[in-house]
């Protein structure tokens, strides 16, 4: 096998959202695939988004000998907008050119079969110290801190994320158990609920958009902190190895976290079920009323205070991370030799 680097070419719009475009991803595989600056020098053209696919057409047809590879971190771009999100070997046709391309995302790779940190929480070294912080703190809490704690939240729910009802966000792939669930977190967002219900982002409230702030997620940290008894986990998409940042922040906060989540859905397992409400299956208006209907009770708050000291564990133990990142490498070396 060659010990020379893959050379790798990202373009496109959305180049900066792919795992080399994260500075700790790349000092993961340092000296194993390398970035260039000009697709002459690259062994590999690539693209994060489907939607780059056709921008850059008229780049990556012209270059025959290139292996062209779309890597996507996002399952909501995927059922959106690609034309097959499932498929791992795929040709793409324009007026431009017609080339071969490999599909790499959380469907067709095993990059982001996440152990116990999901891969999001890896491509940013504040993370990982933010999150072990914060749930040092509450592992040290009791079931009776948690009991007096959700007993005196002000705030019923919180909600953050982006208002869009569209029904192109409302996408169903039965057969590979995977949800477009944009649509159905506004709905449930925008339903009235009793207690004060706290809705933040893009067609909620007006404001900078989150990726204008300075720092969106220590903002949202010190926004939320103590503050709620439920806090939205509901992803963009529920597709079975995909967790973002939602769920940890729900719990980070002190809040019970609302997700959606099949039988087959990586979190299951991962921490104690009755620790956060799953909604998997259920109308806007079912969703809610399940929150109303929450019982806080003995057993709920034993298994809170454990997925604290489970979460604890994850981010407090070095091994853990070092772990996940070793897994990390060796997914992205064997994807990219595969190609």
């Amino acid at each position: 096998m060659s010990s020379d680097p893959i050379r790798i070419f990202p373009l496109g719009n959305y180049a900066h959202r792919q795992p080399l475009a994260y500075a700790p991803l790349r000092d993961l595989v340092a000296g194993r695939l390398m970035l260039v600056d000009s697709p002459q020098a690259a062994d590999i053209l690539l693209v994060a988004h489907s939607k780059d696919l056709d921008s850059e057409s008229a780049i990556l047809g012209c270059y025959p000998d290139k292996k062209v590879v779309l890597l996507s971190e996002e399952p909501f771009w995927d059922t959106v907008w690609a034309a097959d999100p499932f498929t791992r070997q795929q040709r793409f046709a324009s007026e431009q050119g017609t080339f071969d391309f490999t599909f790499l995302n959380h469907h067709t790779s095993d990059i982001f079969a996440f152990e116990r940190i999901p891969y999001f929480l890896l491509t940013d070294y504040r993370f990982g110290p933010r999150y072990a912080r914060r749930f040092a703190r509450n592992a040290r809490k009791s079931p009776r801190d948690w009991q007096a704690h959700f007993s005196r939240a002000k705030i019923q729910a919180a909600f953050v994320a982006e208002k869009r009802m569209n029904e192109k966000f409302a996408v169903r792939f039965e057969a590979e158990d995977t949800y477009g669930l944009c649509r159905f977190r506004s709905q449930v967002t925008e339903i009235p609920q009793s207690g004060e219900v706290l809705r933040l982002g893009k067609g909620w409230r007006k404001g900078p958009l989150r990726q204008e702030l300075n720092d969106w997620h220590l903002e949202k940290l010190l926004t939320l902190d103590g503050q709620c008894r439920f806090v939205s986990a509901l992803e963009n998409t529920h597709q079975t190895t995909y967790l973002s940042e939602k769920l940890f922040d729900a719990f980070a906060v002190g809040g019970v976290p609302i997700f959606y989540a099949s039988k087959a859905h990586r979190l299951q397992g991962l921490l104690p079920a009755a620790s956060w409400l799953n909604v998997f299956g259920m109308t806007p208006e079912q969703s809610v009323t399940s929150m109303t209907r929450f019982c806080f009770d003995q057993a709920f708050h034993i298994a809170y205070q454990q997925a604290q000291e489970q979460l604890a564990e994850f981010f407090c133990n070095p091994r853990v991370m070092v772990q996940e990142r070793d897994r990390l490498r060796g997914a992205l070396l064997a994807e990219f030799r595969r190609v």
